[in-house]
């Protein structure tokens, strides 16, 4: 039996070595160092040669020994490496001493290694290496058994009761110590991360800084480009919504060649350029551009260019910050311009309409004004007339910005443009008629890959001088709206439109009317007796080239309903519609009709 007094000094070296643990663990030392120091502390207290701290691994299938004392390199490399503690073994011997403290959560003590069972394959091992005894400890963290506290011992022995409780104890701290390191890394990895986060700030900070301050400066679109080129180090060019490239700077020797828009394959899934850049956040690879990266520059939800670079992927985060600041600042940057351009096409709006109307009195004050707005009137002109097939405010804005973007990259003299009547009104200098044609055809096939529905353009002839525009304006005008849509139809010329061509070149409207009256007169005035539709029934007869049924199907009435009409009109005006001659005079009477009704 142990005296209290020769207990007492044991309880103070125990006491003296919990305390120095305890301060080793708030010092946040390595973890393996940490773990040693508590095996070599237990065997001190314990009386025991050597003691281990084994751990569960990552994947909770082993335990291994991750710090220890007294124990030969070769005995680890065996119960680590060589015959592994798994927590499901597949052979017989499952209750193995650190399993059972482990699985079962409660101190395992054996007294003789060779005498007990359980010990399995370790126990020859174990006593070459001199452990003869030995007792196993839960080690726990955070409520979960996480590994096990053994000591061995050279001889037999029994680990009593109160050793039971030292040996918890120092399970305990280094279940403490297994905390206070996960904790301490866990600190150290979001120190890391704060530091790295504040760096990228800073970083995306001086990005924001650098190009706000181009534009602050005044810096154009090339500047605000070639500041990304150099953020990115990449190539980098930026066209508008027609194709127009507006700025473009190399690096390193390459230049971005942003794809041609009008050769663009419309077999893409219906899809425009625009579309396959539309929602890329910011840019976007696609086969149908190799080597390069496009993306949106936006406005709210208006898309107002396309920004290319040279590559084929990007995924670091400073040089996407960088790109998606400079589509910003580009955006703000062709806003800008695009409020300077509107201040001009309103000067020069208020000239068409004077050009168009016929109201010009000073034909030198109006070449004038039209030499201050970059174009001349000294040239003979034609007009081109732009309209959206399906219109509304949307579609027919969108129109309008990109005709004014193609007009814009036109070299001086340049064309007056307008908002007329419902459609894109351009007066256009001419020095070779061919050339006023392909800038039409050019209009139409950039406008058709952007705008839903379809678009129609047509020309006027030349006019010499600025007093003869009205008639030119009037067959554009005329053209978009006496010739029916046909969805693969060229630009509308006034030679292409035969009769109705002629009609709006040559003849003037006044003495058109006197013969719309003969012919068409006599069934209005019908029409507006009766309550019937003469007028619109031989119209609609004459474009289904005298059809009985299918002009009964267009006006939703009986096919005989048809022929009764056509029998009334022929009557009436004392013509047969089965003669050549009357049929051409009537043709030419409903579009003379249409030309005076709405000149």
């Amino acid at each position: 039996m142990i005296s209290p007094a020769s207990a007492r000094p044991d309880l103070l070296r125990w006491m003296s070595a919990i305390d120095e643990l305890a301060i080793a663990v708030n010092q946040q030392r390595d973890l393996p160092g940490l773990l040693q120091q508590i095996a070599r502390t237990a065997c001190d207290l314990l009386g025991y040669e050597s003691a281990a701290v084994l751990l569960v691994d990552d994947d909770r299938v082993a335990l291994r020994i991750e710090g220890s004392w007294g124990l030969s390199d070769s005995y680890l490399r065996l119960v680590n490496e060589e015959s592994p503690l798994l927590l499901a073994p597949e052979g017989t011997f499952v209750a193995s001493p650190s399993r059972r403290a482990f699985v079962e959560g409660a101190p395992v003590i054996i007294e003789n290694i060779a005498r007990d069972p359980s010990y399995g394959p370790w126990a020859k091992a174990a006593q070459e290496h001199g452990h003869h005894s030995m007792a196993a400890v839960p080690l726990r963290n955070q409520g979960e058994t996480v590994g096990t506290m053994n000591v061995y011992g050279g001889d037999p022995r029994r680990l009593g009761p109160g050793g039971r409780e030292l040996l918890q104890v120092l399970a305990s701290h280094a279940g403490i110590a297994l905390e206070t390191s996960a904790q301490l890394e866990r600190d150290r990895l979001r120190v890391r991360e704060l530091s790295s986060l504040n760096e990228l700030l800073r970083q995306h900070a001086a990005i924001h800084d650098r190009f706000i301050g181009v534009a602050r400066r005044g810096g154009g679109l090339t500047d605000i480009a070639a500041a990304l080129a150099e953020t990115t180090d990449r190539a980098v060019a930026v066209q508008d919504v027609s194709g127009q490239v507006l700025a473009t700077v190399p690096r390193a020797g390459v230049s971005v060649r942003p794809p041609d828009w009008l050769s663009w394959p419309q077999q893409q899934g219906g899809r425009s350029l625009l579309d396959l850049v539309a929602h890329a956040t910011p840019v976007t690879a696609a086969p149908e551009f190799p080597g390069l990266l496009a993306g949106p520059v936006r406005v709210g939800e208006e898309t107002l260019g396309v920004l290319w670079l040279a590559g084929e992927s990007e995924g670091d985060d400073l040089r996407l910050r960088a790109i998606e600041q400079a589509a910003v600042v580009l955006g703000l940057e062709m806003l800008r311009r695009r409020a300077v351009v509107d201040a001009q096409w309103q000067l020069k709006g208020d000239l068409v309409s004077e050009l168009a109307s016929g109201t010009l009195t000073d034909p030198a004050a109006a070449i004038a004004r039209g030499d201050r707005l970059g174009s001349d009137l000294r040239l003979p002109q034609r007009v081109l007339a732009v309209r959206p097939e399906q219109p509304g405010e949307t579609v027919t804005a969108q129109l309008l910005r990109l005709v004014q973007s193609l007009v814009l990259s036109r070299p001086r003299p340049k064309p007056l443009l307008a908002l007329r009547d419902g459609a894109i009104v351009i007066v256009a200098p001419v020095a070779d008629p061919a050339d006023a044609e392909e800038f039409a055809r050019h209009i139409r096939t950039v406008a058709s890959q952007s705008v839903e529905g379809g678009v129609r353009v047509a020309i006027s002839e030349t006019c010499p001088a600025p007093d003869q525009l009205p008639g030119a304006f009037r067959q554009a005008h005329g053209l978009l709206r006496l010739l029916r849509y046909a969805p693969d139809e060229d630009v509308l010329t006034v030679t292409s439109a035969g009769m109705v061509g002629m009609l709006l070149a040559d003849v003037e409207p006044q003495r058109m009317g006197v013969l719309a009256q003969r012919w068409i007169g006599p069934l209005r005035d019908y029409d507006r007796r009766r309550g019937t539709d003469l007028v619109a029934t031989l119209r609609v007869y004459l474009d289904h080239d005298l059809n009985t049924n299918a002009t009964a199907e267009a006006l939703f009435i009986h096919p005989n309903t048809v022929g009764l009409r056509v029998k009334r009109l022929e009557s009436l005006l004392g013509v047969s519609l089965t003669s050549v001659t009357d049929l051409t005079t009537l043709r030419a009477a409903l579009a003379i009709d249409d030309i005076t009704r709405n000149p």
